[in-house]
C-alpha cells in the first residue's frame, strides 16, 4: 500500500474516526484502496497500480477537512522539502496556522523553519519557533529540532553564546548517534565562547560527555603557550580516550613539539618611519612596544624588536638584512604592494607575520610563490585591516538578515572600487542580485546622486511633463523605486553623515543601510552621528566605547592621536605583537582564536589571519548591538509610467498623452 493510504487509515484509526468518515473522504478512499489493490488483467499490470505522486495524494488531502487535512499534509510536504522547497513551502503557506491545534502548529513551525534554513532566511528560524506552540511542546523530536536550528542559526549570525545555549539544551532530547552530525558546528560553537564562560560551564556542568568537550575547548584557548596546550592535550587524550571529540586533536603531536620549542629570540619589524607613511608605521610601531611594556610587567619572556625604516628600501634587500643581523621572524611589511614583492625564498627561511594581505586568488603572479612553503609551519601569515574582508562581513550579514536586492555607494577612489568589487562578489555568491550602483567624489551633490538611484528624479521629471502636457498643476508625491531592500556604503564619517539623510530625503529612509567600519571615527559623538542613525556596521573591540580595554586607556593617554581613526593602526600594532608568540599554535590548532584589539583572531590553511567583529547599528547617535530582525516586506518592482501620475478624469484620453516616457 502506499505511504498516503498507510497514513490516512492510521490517522483514522488512531481517532476512531473509521464509522464517521464523511461522504467525501469515504468517496476518496475507495476508489484508491480499489486501485491500490487491483490485480493484473490479461497479463498486463493495469495502469491504476502505479503508485501516486506526492502531488497528487495533495490534491486528495485537500479534499478532506481540517485539522486531518493538515496533518497528512505535513508528512507529504516532509517529503516534498527535499526535492522541491519551494513547492513545499507554497503548501505549508496555505495552512490556516492560528487555526489548527498547539501540537499541528508545532509541525509546522518546525518544518517553515527547516525551509527557512534552506532558503537562506535565518531570521525567519526564530519567528518560526519563537511561538506557543513549539515553546509548550513535548514531543522529543520537536524540542530537539527546534534547539538545533536555533543554535546552527544563531552561530551564523556570530551570536555564539546564545548558540551554545541551544546546543545544551538540544543535548537531553537526542542520543549519541542523533548528536554526531552536528559534532562539527558543535565545536565551532566551543571554540567562539570565551574562556569565562566555559570555565564556569564546566565547574557547573554535571554531564561527563560534556566536561569532554568542555575540557579540551578550554586547553585550545590562547591564554597559554603552545607547550602548555600540548601537555594538556595529551592529558586530554588519555583521560578521554574514547570521547567523540577526539577527532578535533591535531594530527602531528611529535611536529607541533618540535616547533613550539623554537621561540624567536629577535624579531626584525619592517615599517614605513619616515616618508608618505610615516604616521601609520609610527602608529603600528608604538601599539607594538605598548604590548610590548605590558608583557615585561607581566613577566613574560621577551624577545628583542628591531625596527628598520622600509621607505625608499627594496623590501628583499631590508628582509635578508634583517636576517642576516639575526632576526628569527620578520613582522610586515605594512603596504601591500611591499608583501606581494617578498621572495618565497625569505618566507622558506623565517616565518614572517606581513601586516597587509596580497591581492586575491586572482593574481596569479604574486600569491603562488608566497603560498608554497617548505613545511606547514613556516610560511607567510598575512594579518591586516582589510576593508574588503568588511565587504564581504556587510555581504554575509545583509543576506543572513533576508535581504535580496543591494544597491551600492562607493567613492571614486581606488579604495572605494576594491571594496564595491569585494561586496559585489560576494553579494552575487550568496544568490542576491546587484540592481546599481553609484559613485561619488569631493563635488558630489548626495542629495543628487541618492535621487538619481533610488529614480525620484525620474518621477519628478514626469510630473513636470505632465504639468507642461495638461496646464495645471498636479498634486503630486515623488516615489523613489521599490526594487531596492538594502544599501551598501563605503565611506569616511563625513560622507556618511550625509548619504544617510540623502538617502532619507529621496523616500529610502527604511532601507536598511549597511557599511564598512570606515563610517565611523573612533569617537562617539552623539551629535554629529545622529545622522546615521540605522546605518550597520561591523565595529572592532578597539573602537567599542564600552570594550574594556586597559591596555586602549594607556595608549590613549599616552598618544594622543591614537584618538582619531589612526587609532586602529595602534590596535593592529598590539594585536601583531600579541599574535607572533601564538602563530604556530593558531596555524595548527584550526578554530582556536585570539580575542584581541581589531577582532577575534584565528588563522586560516592558507597563512591568512581572520578577523571577527561584533555588527552594531547607531541609534541616537550612539552604537549598539544589532539584533536580529525580521526585515520588512519590499513591493514587487515597478514600472512607472506617465499614467500613473494622471488624475482619474484623464486616463481615458488620447494615445499621446498616455504615452510611456522613455528612459532617462
Amino acid at each position: 500500500m502506499m505511504n498516503f493510504i498507510t497514513a490516512l487509515l492510521s490517522k483514522l484509526k488512531a481517532e476512531r474516526l473509521q464509522e464517521k468518515l464523511p461522504a467525501v473522504a469515504m468517496a476518496l478512499l475507495v476508489p484508491v484502496l480499489i486501485s491500490a489493490c487491483s490485480s493484473t488483467l490479461g497479463g498486463k499490470t493495469s495502469s491504476l497500480t502505479q503508485p501516486k505522486s506526492i502531488e497528487q495524494q495533495l490534491v486528495e488531502v485537500a479534499k478532506l477537512s481540517y485539522p486531518e487535512r493538515a496533518s497528512l499534509t505535513l508528512e507529504l510536504t516532509s517529503q516534498l522539502a527535499n526535492d522541491n522547497p519551494a513547492r513545499a513551502k507554497q503548501v505549508l503557506d496555505e495552512l490556516p496556522y492560528d487555526q489548527l491545534p498547539k501540537t499541528i502548529q508545532a509541525k509546522l513551525a518546525i518544518q517553515q523553519a527547516q525551509l527557512a534554513q534552506a532558503n537562506n532566511k535565518d531570521w525567519a528560524i526564530f519567528d518560526w519557533l519563537d511561538r506557543e506552540a513549539v515553546i509548550i511542546s513535548n514531543d522529543r523530536n520537536i524540542n530537539a529540532q527546534s534547539h538545533i536550528l536555533k543554535a546552527l542559526a544563531y552561530g551564523r549570525f556570530g551570536e555564539h553564546q546564545a548558540s551554545l545555549d541551544e546546543w545544551i539544551l538540544a543535548g537531553p532530547y537526542l542520543a549519541e548517534s542523533e548528536k554526531q552530525p552536528y559534532y562539527d558546528r558543535f565545536w565551532q560553537t566551543l571554540l567562539h565562547v570565551s574562556p569565562e564562560r566555559l570555565n564556569l560551564l564546566h565547574q557547573q556542568e554535571r554531564s561527563r560527555a560534556m566536561k569532554g568537550w568542555l575540557s579540551l575547548a578550554l586547553i585550545y584557548q590562547t591564554g597559554t603557550s603552545l607547550d602548555q596546550q600540548l601537555a594538556g592535550l595529551e592529558q586530554w587524550k588519555q583521560e578521554w580516550a574514547t570521547h567523540p571529540a577526539k577527532q578535533f586533536l591535531p594530527g602531528d603531536f611529535e611536529v607541533l613539539k618540535g616547533s613550539s620549542a623554537e621561540r624567536p629570540d629577535r624579531i626584525a619589524v619592517l615599517l614605513p618611519l619616515t616618508g608618505r607613511l610615516e604616521k601609520m608605521g609610527a602608529a603600528v610601531r608604538d601599539g607594538m612596544m605598548a604590548a610590548h611594556f605590558e608583557a615585561i610587567q607581566s613577566g613574560e619572556q621577551l624577545t628583542e624588536l628591531q625596527f628598520y625604516d622600509t621607505q625608499g628600501s627594496n623590501i628583499n634587500d631590508l628582509a635578508y638584512q634583517a636576517i642576516n643581523e639575526g632576526a628569527q621572524l620578520i613582522i610586515g611589511p605594512l603596504n601591500k604592494s611591499n608583501v606581494k614583492e617578498l621572495s618565497s625564498d625569505i618566507t622558506s627561511r623565517v616565518p614572517v607575520l606581513a601586516l597587509n594581505y596580497i591581492d586575491d586568488h586572482t593574481d596569479e603572479t604574486a600569491a603562488p610563490q608566497l603560498n608554497q612553503p617548505q613545511n606547514q609551519y613556516q610560511k607567510l601569515y598575512q594579518f591586516g585591516l582589510s576593508a574588503e574582508d568588511e565587504a564581504v562581513l556587510a555581504a554575509h550579514r545583509a543576506r543572513l538578515d533576508g535581504h535580496q536586492r543591494a544597491l551600492l555607494i562607493t567613492p571614486k577612489t581606488e579604495w572605494g572600487k576594491r571594496v564595491n568589487t569585494a561586496f559585489q562578489n560576494q553579494w552575487l555568491a550568496l544568490g542576491g542580485e546587484i540592481v546599481g550602483s553609484g559613485e561619488f567624489d569631493g563635488k558630489t551633490q548626495f542629495s543628487s546622486l541618492a535621487g538619481w538611484l533610488m529614480h525620484t528624479d525620474q518621477s519628478e521629471a514626469r510630473a513636470r511633463q505632465l504639468n507642461r502636457v495638461l496646464g495645471e498643476s498636479l498634486g503630486f508625491q515623488a516615489r523613489r523605486r521599490q526594487d531596492v531592500d538594502m544599501v551598501f556604503i563605503g565611506a569616511t564619517p563625513q560622507e556618511a553623515r550625509q548619504i544617510k539623510p540623502a538617502l532619507a530625503y529621496q523616500y529610502a529612509s527604511s532601507v536598511p543601510v549597511y557599511a564598512t567600519s570606515s563610517v565611523f571615527s573612533g569617537v562617539s559623538n552623539k551629535t554629529q552621528d545622529q545622522d546615521m542613525n540605522g546605518i550597520r556596521v561591523p565595529i572592532m573591540p578597539w573602537l567599542l566605547p564600552e570594550t574594556h580595554l586597559p591596555l586602549k586607556r594607556q595608549i590613549n593617554s599616552q598618544w594622543q592621536q591614537s584618538r582619531s581613526q589612526l587609532g586602529t593602526l595602534y590596535a593592529l600594532g598590539v594585536d601583531a605583537y600579541n599574535l607572533y608568540p601564538r602563530l604556530q599554535q593558531l596555524a595548527a590548532l584550526q578554530g582556536s582564536q585570539l580575542h584581541g584589539m581589531t577582532g577575534s583572531l584565528s588563522i586560516n590553511t592558507d597563512g591568512k589571519v581572520h578577523r571577527e567583529l561584533s555588527w552594531q547599528i547607531f541609534k541616537n547617535g550612539n552604537l549598539s548591538p544589532l539584533p536580529i530582525v525580521k526585515p520588512k516586506e519590499t513591493e514587487k518592482p515597478l514600472t512607472v509610467s506617465t499614467m500613473d501620475f494622471l488624475p482619474p478624469e484623464y486616463r481615458t484620453t488620447t494615445p499621446d498623452v498616455l504615452e510611456t516616457e522613455s528612459q532617462e
